[in-house]
This record gives C-alpha cells, structure tokens and sequence, in this order.
C-alpha cells in the first residue's frame, strides 16, 4: 500500500513535482485519446502542443472501446493508439500525468477530529478501513485534506479519500511504458477538470463532464472536490436514439447531433424531441446531486460548468442552463494558459475536448 498526496499515485511522483520545462497531460477516454503537452517559457506556462485520436469503432462494435466503466482498459490497443499520437505530435517531454477515471475508483469525504498534517497521514489508512470497500493491501490510497466552507462548525477536519485497486495503477504503468513515456503521477479526472475549469474561483459549482460512455459529475466548492458521482448515459446515447429515431447508421446520426443538436429549424424539431429525454436523465442526476450537496452543507451551487465532447452541438448548454436554472457556461481550459492567437478558432471550437488532459498537464507545474 501506498499513500502519497492527491493526484501521486506514482511512486516518482514526489521528485516528478519540481521544476519541470515540459509535460504531457494525456486523458485516455472511452472511445477517444486526448495529449495536451504544456511547457514553462519566461515563468508561464504556455501550450506547446496538443492532439486527439478518436477511435470511431465503438458506435459499431462495443469491443471497439477503449474502455469500459469497469475499467476494462485494453492495455496493448490503448498503448498503440496513443503511441501513434506521440508520433503525429512529436512532443519534446516523456513526462507524463495520465488522468484516472472516477468510476475507476472509490471516491469519499471522510471527517477526522481535529488534527495536524503529519497526524491527517497517521490517521487515515487507519480511518480508510470503515470506508473503503476493498481489502487494504489491494488499493493504493490517496486524500487530501480540504478547505473547512464558511460556516462549518470546528473541530472536524474534513478528508478526501481516493483508494485505487493497485492492478488499475499497474494497468496505466504498463500503458506508459509501451509508449515509451515515463508515468510520473495519476491523477483523479474531477480533480484535474477542477483545475483546468475553476481556476480561483472559490464559489460553489457544478462540474458536468459528458463524453462518450459515461458522465462525470463533480461538486467544487472552495475550489475542492467535494462530491462526485458517475452515470453511464452519456454522448453515445444520444447517438444511438438519433439513429434509431431516424432509421440511420450511428455515424450518420453522429454527425447530425454534433452539427445541428438543438438548434433546428421548426422542420426538424425531431432532433431536440430524441435528444432531449437522454439530457433529461443526466440534468436529473445533476439536480439529485446538487440537492444532497445542499443538505449536507447547506451551501446552493451557485453555477455550472459543462465539459466533454457530448456538450458541444449547438444548444445543449442553453438547455442546461434552462433546466438547471443557473448560470451554465462551456468550460474553457486553455484560458488558463498562452497559446499562439493563430489557434484561438480552434481551441474556442474544440478546447472543451481537451478539459482533463489541461488539467493533468497543469498538475505537472503544481507548487
């Protein structure tokens, strides 16, 4: 067993957090492969390069996917594909910070008496056995300790628990080393999207991360991770009810829901009318999760931040915002970084892609 701070599940990871000149974020997805390479340059830390792989397949053919949210990771294709990346890329750093699912992992907070830091990492794999739900010696543990919210009473010292089976850590290991990277951290997606998306924004938000397979819910408030869940009805399924609800092949349909979504001509308000129950189902699990976090806390989130490939067709922010009636914006990671203004079309159009990649690049520059 291991226990290192958030985000080094890496047993380099503690030297791997100096100064660095470069770094490569890479968030392998379920059907797709995103690269973000950032570099430090005067100072700041600007975008030297970025790519995406997409593998298509998985419309067709369920064992088309990269993985699935067991987290059935197909080690050889995943480290083939994304070495062909590399190739087409040619980034200068073999450092790398690979992003780790959340369905990859057990995910809590946990409260802990009032301690000191050196105590927080006495106390917790002691604490971890009432609520991790695997045998200790299996999991690597991971936390940290979290800002107290306005208001809360004293004397309690709240902890984000992460635990991850040791055979999922082995699993990104080996996929570094097949292509040819040197794995220096892993670290949870919601806390890598907090990073890219929040930035010093202290106040409560929701972060909706939708992409092919599964979507990622996050609660940041103070700019931690508070509360996550994980739902399977993402991008996919709204594909696949296009396809079905038109009688047409699901790359077809693909391509119709990423270029008219919701916003159709009064002619074609069949689209929103097969989309619009799929969003239903995630913008319920948002509601369920913003409620039980007010309960807890007895804090409203106060925004949302939507992310991920599925989000972009046109009008699926707008119907967020209407249905969850707050203030929902696209995420826009690379605002957080220089990048040459000739790309600025690009990123505005498919920045939001690269969300989780930004983040665990950023990871690498970490004080």
């Amino acid at each position: 067993m291991a226990a290192l701070n958030l985000g080094t599940l890496a047993a380099q990871a503690r030297d791997f957090l100096l100064p660095v000149s470069s770094v490569l974020g890479i968030d392998v997805g379920t059907t797709s492969i995103k690269v973000v390479e950032l570099e430090r340059q005067a100072g700041a830390i600007s975008l030297r390069n970025y790519g995406l792989l997409e593998n298509s397949g998985h419309l067709e053919r369920e064992n088309a996917a990269l993985q699935t949210s067991s987290l059935k990771i197909m080690d050889e294709m995943t480290a083939g594909l994304l070495k062909e990346l590399l190739n087409q890329m040619g980034p200068t750093s073999k450092n790398a910070v690979f992003s780790l699912p959340a369905f990859s992992s057990f995910v809590t907070v946990m409260e802990l008496p009032n301690v000191t830091e050196k105590e927080v990492g006495q106390a917790v794999p002691y604490e971890a056995r009432q609520y991790v739900p695997f045998p200790l010696t299996e999991v690597v543990l991971d936390w940290e300790v979290l800002t107290p919210l306005p208001g809360a009473p004293s004397g309690k010292t709240e902890v984000l628990l992460i635990a991850v089976l040791q055979e999922v850590v082995n699993k990104y290991y080996r996929i570094a080393e097949r292509a040819g990277l040197s794995l220096k951290a892993l670290e949870l997606e919601p806390v890598s999207l907090a990073r890219a998306m929040i930035a010093e924004d202290p106040s409560a938000t929701a972060i909706i991360d939708m992409g092919a397979r599964a979507t990622s819910i996050s609660i940041v408030d103070e700019k931690h991770v508070r509360l996550t869940h994980d739902i399977d009805t993402a991008g996919n399924d709204l594909t696949m009810s296009v396809a079905r609800g038109l009688n047409i092949a699901p790359g077809k349909a693909e391509d119709l829901k990423r270029a008219q979504g919701l916003k159709v001509s009064p002619s074609q308000q069949f689209l929103p009318a097969l989309m619009t129950p799929i969003l239903d189902v995630v913008i319920g699990e948002v509601q369920k999760l913003m409620k039980r976090y007010l309960e807890r806390t007895r804090r409203e989130i106060k925004k949302a931040v939507l992310t991920g490939g599925a989000v972009l067709p046109p009008g699926i922010r707008d119907y967020f915002e209407q249905e969850l009636h707050i203030p929902t914006v696209l995420g826009d990671p690379f605002s957080s970084v220089s990048y040459n203004r000739m790309l600025e079309p690009v990123l505005k159009e498919t920045g939001n892609s690269y969300s989780v990649a930004l983040g665990a690049a950023l990871k690498g520059f970490k004080k």
